[in-house]
């Protein structure tokens, strides 16, 4: 039973960079159905999988009364949207509890970060070999590469992360999974170009948020710290100046660094910020509010997104479910803080900074992405070892010696 459950959270691991928008064969988004996968091979160990409640969870599911409530409250455009939006959101906060839990042992997160990175790198990689590959022209110069029509920030988003996770596998562990660890390396090096062909900005700011969190590692020597963060400068050097030599990417960031144009999020922040002062306690509802911002920005006939993750939260379910949410976001964040003085090291935190980071130029809040990294990050916190009193160490040696007796 416990490899079933396993193997049903590598595959959601395995799952998310194959996200494909348009859904022509199957009904459903590829991480959806294995996140469906994942929660029935649960329900064989329920006691493992949701025996602990992490504080969060309950931060989560109060959400999702929020955004009952919300929804209640307000003219509803598409019904069926609206109540897809809410079972992706419910299904991800069971997958984070189930998986907050599974996580606590450490085979099954070496091998669930392994399948990340793996599952990464070939999405990464099969683009270049012409599988897939999906290329937009954009009006500042260049092409704008994904693979089989992936948004190329959410593209982005899922390679950045899958590029950290394969550098904590090497370095920043406190047992390395890969060996030697410069095998990762070229691996690093061909999701960074991946990451880069998509030409996104936010994705770019994304990584190197996650690569500088390296910096703040905890429980190492100090060669140990100053090796990996000569590496994480390397890296960071290496990325910034193989994204300058990139048309597109080098083309968008000189647009916006020039003109302040962020493709249109420079008009949207705004917009979004007059909606929630005009109703600023429960919002107007989940995707009723990006019809309204679509009114408000001149389309109309679409939704328009947002953009960010705390401007939907607010402006979908006003201030009472951002801070909701906010606090259950907290949390996790808290948690990967604490991780640093575990076995798990910096990784977490690296990973949940550059997940958040993508989220501040993106919405993403029902991407499998998201949960899954705050599940590791809960976990990993679990697994720092507390310090026992000497009491009860001496207590532990009296019955030892008993026993020897």
């Amino acid at each position: 039973m416990k490899g079933i459950v396993r193997l049903g959270l590598y595959t959601v691991l395995a799952a998310i960079p194959f996200e494909l928008p348009n859904r022509q064969t199957l009904p459903v988004e590829i991480p959806t159905l294995a996140g469906a996968i994942f929660l029935a091979t649960a329900l064989l160990q329920p006691r493992r999988c949701f025996g602990r409640v992490p504080l969060p969870v309950w931060w989560f599911l109060g959400y999702l009364f929020v955004f009952a409530l919300a929804t209640s409250l307000n003219f509803l455009n598409d019904a069926g949207e609206v109540l897809h939006l809410f079972l992706l959101i419910f299904q991800s906060a069971l997958v984070f509890w189930a998986a907050s839990n599974v996580l606590e042992d450490e085979s099954v997160t070496s091998g669930a970060l392994l399948t990340f990175a793996g599952a990464c790198l070939v999405r990464a990689v099969l683009p270049m070999l012409g599988v897939g590959r999906t290329a937009t022209m954009v009006w500042t110069g260049g092409e704008r590469l994904t693979a089989f029509g992936q948004n190329e920030n959410n593209a982005a988003m899922f390679l950045s992360a899958g590029l950290i996770a394969l550098f904590g596998l090497g370095y920043a562990r406190a047992r390395a999974v890969l060996r030697p660890r410069l095998l990762v390396l070229p691996g690093c090096a061909l999701i960074a170009y991946a990451a880069i062909e998509t030409g996104s900005r936010g994705g770019l700011v994304a990584l190197v948020a996650g690569l500088a969190t390296f910096a703040l590692s905890q429980g190492q020597t100090a060669w140990q710290r100053v090796r990996h963060g000569i590496l994480a400068l390397f890296g960071l050097a290496a990325l910034l100046w193989g994204a300058y030599q990139t048309p597109v990417m080098r083309n968008r960031l000189r647009e916006t660094t020039e003109s302040g144009r962020m493709a249109g999020r420079e008009n949207v922040y705004p917009t979004v910020a007059q909606m929630v002062i005009e109703k600023p306690l429960f919002g107007w509802g989940p995707e009723n509010n990006q019809y309204e911002l679509s009114v408000r920005e001149g389309y109309r006939l679409s939704r328009r997104d947002t953009h960010n993750l705390l401007l939907e939260t607010l402006s979908s379910t006003g201030l009472l479910g951002a801070i909701v949410f906010c606090i259950g976001v907290g949390l996790c964040v808290r948690a990967a803080w604490l991780a640093r003085a575990g076995p798990e090291r910096v990784l977490p935190l690296a990973l949940t900074v550059s997940v958040l980071m993508a989220n501040m130029s993106g919405n993403w809040m029902a991407s499998k992405l998201l949960w899954v990294v705050f599940a590791y990050a809960v976990a990993s916190a679990c697994r720092v070892a507390a310090p026992r009193p000497p009491a009860v160490v001496a207590d532990g040696l009296r019955r030892s010696g008993r026993a020897l007796v």
